[in-house]
């Protein structure tokens, strides 16, 4: 997820077909920043978003923080 960038598409298959979310906000946090902001990044009350996250920097032994990605859906044309 690192190459993903502000505005980039993702797309997301289900059994009901392809979803396209357009990319607004990449970050990377700390473990203890992502554990301080859990309940805004894990919030379900926002309609429609995806949210991707995965480890990065690692140091040879363990990852030390996590990359955050957030996405909103594009609307159907």
């Amino acid at each position: 997820m690192k190459t993903l960038q502000v505005g980039d598409q993702v797309y997301v298959g289900t059994t009901e077909g392809q979803l396209e979310y357009d990319v607004r906000q990449v970050r990377d946090l700390t473990k203890q920043e992502l554990a301080d902001q859990a309940s805004e990044i894990f919030d379900s009350g926002v309609a429609g978003r995806l949210v991707l996250i995965t480890c990065s920097e690692w140091n040879g032994t363990e990852y030390l923080s996590n990359t955050v990605v957030y996405a909103s859906p594009v609307a159907a044309a």
